[in-house]
């Protein structure tokens, strides 16, 4: 047998949904950025640090000229940054990168890179 549900309760319910929705992106966006390639640097050694035209995730705040680090360990990220460097389309490819904050070294430090092709 249906119920009636007074116009408040309808409110109410659709209210706490939305809220529920908007309070889970914000939390995601705490370790993850989308944007495009704005620039790249490499520093002595096997490091890369990136910057998207976006800014940066949240648990990234404080890293030196909103750099981000890619771990020298990760060659597959390094040579996936260095893919779109070479061909040439890296300021219009949309990429991810997930993000565990900052290390010892001050910078932020690169889990993963997504690149949306």
């Amino acid at each position: 047998m249906p119920r009636n549900i007074s116009p408040k309760r309808k409110f109410l319910l659709i209210a706490s949904v939305a809220s529920a929705f908007v309070a889970s992106t914000a939390i995601a966006a705490a370790y993850y950025q989308t944007g495009h390639l704005s620039n790249v640097l490499f520093p002595a050694g096997d490091l890369v640090l990136i910057s998207l035209d976006s800014g940066l995730p949240d648990n990234c705040a404080g890293t030196p000229n909103g750099m981000m680090m890619i771990p020298a360990s990760e060659k597959t990220m390094k040579a996936s940054i260095l893919s779109l460097l070479a061909r040439g389309d890296s300021a219009q490819t949309t990429v991810t990168t997930y993000t565990s904050g900052r290390d010892g070294s001050g910078f932020c430090q690169v889990n993963q890179v997504v690149v949306s092709l």
